[in-house]
C-alpha cells in the first residue's frame, strides 16, 4: 500500500494486510480498497483493529456497516 501523508498506516495480521486510516476524517481503507466510516473505525479501534478476517469478507461482499464488536 502507497504510504501518503495525512494518513496512519498498520499492517493488521487478522486480515493480512496494511490498513490506512485518515487523520483527519477518520475514514479507514483496507489494502482491498474496502472502506470504513469513522465510526465503523472507532469501533475497530476498541479492540485493536483485529477484525475477523470472515466479517471482512462479508462487509466487501455485501458493503455492509459493523454496528458493534461484541
Amino acid at each position: 500500500m502507497e504510504q501518503k501523508p495525512g494518513w496512519t498506516y498498520r499492517f493488521i495480521p487478522s486480515l493480512n494486510m496494511q490498513i490506512a486510516i485518515n487523520n483527519t476524517t477518520g475514514v479507514m481503507y483496507t489494502e482491498d480498497k474496502i472502506k470504513y466510516s469513522p465510526d465503523e473505525q472507532l469501533l475497530l479501534k476498541t479492540i485493536d483493529y483485529q477484525l475477523p478476517l470472515s466479517v471482512h469478507l462479508v462487509k466487501k461482499t455485501f458493503d455492509g456497516t459493523i454496528i458493534s464488536v461484541q
